[in-house]
């Protein structure tokens, strides 16, 4: 399981418009170990063949947000030829949860992140079980993240009586740069996606398009989107309301 992020966590209003990110996405890319390698390919013929980076930089790591808009849809449409994988997001509203959160972050800094991560290995935790399987955990490297204080939530909230967390199916983990792992790349490349099919611009526009061609790729359970590939917080039982925010999630079951 390879994990990025899109947006921001912070909270910051100016003059009554946000300054910060309206919604923070963290993602999971989960890969067979036997796909692994194939899946990874994709960026380098997605640099060779596609954008054709020049041999000399070919190990600088792919970023979407760098990418023209025609690009991406290119870049997206390659790595779903290959496909072998399933992809999980998990999007925190964070105008929804405003009051809230602010005060409690005072206290605890990784808040938000850690709650993501938490509603996100749930739901890699189910899909795994599904398949008996258990999984390796790759983090993107964040500087501004204490992974002991991570490592801590996790198993606090494994502990916990209830936890949704699947016993026994999360191995190890670890963080690692971009540039070391073509898998966060990838991963970066459709949590990227997913950020731009929910974070309005200015004018309250949105780029759905990267997201829908991939949408085959969530992970679904019993047909079930919304509690399993495509987890929106805190807006569970509020599809309707979302449908009438998002025109394109009324074309999704």
């Amino acid at each position: 399981m390879y994990i990025d992020e899109s947006g921001d966590e912070g909270f910051r209003i100016k003059q009554g418009q946000w300054v910060s990110s309206k919604w923070f996405v963290l993602g999971a890319l989960v890969v067979r170990a036997s796909n692994d390698l194939i899946v990874s390919r994709n960026i380098n013929s997605i640099k060779a063949d596609l954008l054709s980076v020049p041999a000399d930089k070919m190990l600088r790591p792919l970023h979407f947000q760098n990418l023209s808009h025609k690009k991406r849809k290119a870049v997206i449409n390659e790595i779903t030829k290959t496909g072998l994988f399933r992809f999980i997001a998990v999007g925190i509203d964070k105008q929804e949860i405003y009051d809230n959160v602010v005060k409690a972050q005072k206290a605890e800094k990784q808040l938000l992140y850690n709650f993501a991560t938490r509603l996100l290995l749930e739901r890699v935790s189910w899909l795994v079980n599904d398949y008996n399987g258990i999984c390796n955990l790759i983090f993107e490297h964040r500087s501004n993240t204490s992974y002991e204080e991570l490592n801590d939530y996790i198993k606090k909230t494994m502990a916990y009586p209830g936890c949704k967390i699947k016993s026994g199916v999360l191995q190890k983990w670890e963080a690692l740069n971009k540039s070391q792992s073509k898998n966060l790349q990838v991963a970066d490349i459709l949590v990227s996606s997913v950020f731009a099919a929910l974070e309005e611009d200015e004018y309250g526009n949105v780029e759905e398009s990267y997201l829908l061609r991939f949408l085959p790729f969530l992970y679904r359970r019993n047909q079930n989107l919304f509690s399993y590939g495509l987890k929106l917080f805190p807006h569970s039982g509020e599809l309707e309301r979302m449908r009438e925010r998002y025109n394109w999630l009324r074309t999704i079951n």
